[in-house]
């Protein structure tokens, strides 16, 4: 329950926040693919592969399912909506570091609760540690704020496109994978936690497609693109089958088709954030293509 009033309580203050309109609708894109991308990686170590910590979210009885719960309401919703409201007061301001230190102070002490009430477990972890990645990672936002609020500069759109690509492509996997909707499996044997393998398998698969749309998309002429994540869909659908002729993919409520479309269709949306991206570009160079 202390998730849900958590994310309420976010939510509401994000919402009443981007009703000023002080960022537009690119900057909290922005903002929360790269929120995405920076927490998905740290929790995707330290909790899934490393088991550092668990989140008991107490939601279900399944201690797997609890834990993965906690993952999307934090890399997901919490942290990056978070992040986005630290864009709007840290790109205004004459003392970032003082905002960094508010959010880090906040961030800690509510870590503070959550272990207390029993919502975060720790296993070999210290709330020191926590403290320093938020100091660290605020900070860091900091130097990053004004670039996300204003596109002058803009952050490079080759790490844009790799947030907003990872963050698709994981989206799709953290619901219908195991633990959650449970409808299909990874399973290449590269951990003996059956939920470990599924969701590293996922993010390895996901993440090759994220580096390529991140690597040849921005370098491709306009008329070409179209036919560069044709390519990459085909090979995000290879992928799908060769991983299921290999026994590494597992069927529950799933089929190959859909493991093709899996892939496929967060390709063509993030196509479709790649044009809506450039035009943008386009308009803040007053029509000029750079």
């Amino acid at each position: 329950m202390l998730y849900l009033v958590n994310l309420a309580a976010i939510s509401l203050w994000m919402a009443i926040l981007l009703r000023k309109r002080t960022l537009s609708l690119h900057s909290v894109v922005t903002a929360y693919v790269i929120g995405v991308g920076v927490a998905d990686f740290f929790e995707g170590l330290f909790n899934v592969v490393l088991g550092l910590y668990q989140f008991p979210t107490h939601l279900r009885t399944d201690p797997a399912f609890d834990n993965e719960l906690g993952v999307v309401f934090s890399d997901f919703l919490i942290l990056p909506f978070v992040f986005i409201i630290f864009v709007h007061y840290a790109a205004r301001t004459a003392h970032p570091w003082r905002v960094s230190i508010a959010f880090a102070a906040l961030h800690v002490s509510l870590e503070w609760i959550y272990v207390k009430l029993g919502y975060l477990t720790y296993v070999h972890w210290s709330v020191l540690y926590s403290a320093c990645f938020y100091v660290g990672g605020f900070r860091f936002g900091a130097y990053l704020a004004p670039r996300i609020s204003s596109y002058r500069p803009p952050i490079p759109y080759r790490l844009r496109l790799l947030c907003f690509s990872h963050m698709i492509l994981m989206w799709v996997s953290a619901v219908f994978a195991l633990p959650l909707l449970k409808l299909y499996q990874f399973k290449p044997g590269l951990f003996h936690n059956i939920i470990t393998d599924c969701r590293v398998a996922e993010l390895v698969t996901g993440d090759i497609l994220s580096v390529l749309c991140a690597l040849f998309i921005p370098m491709t002429p306009h008329r070409l693109k179209p036919a560069v994540f044709a390519a990459i869909a085909g090979i995000g659908a290879f992928i799908a089958v060769f991983a299921y002729s290999q026994g590494w993919l597992i069927y529950y409520h799933w089929n190959l088709f859909l493991s093709v479309l899996r892939y496929v269709v967060p390709v063509g949306l993030i196509m479709l954030y790649d044009r809506w991206e450039s035009a943008y570009q386009v308009a803040l160079n007053g029509g000029k293509c750079k």
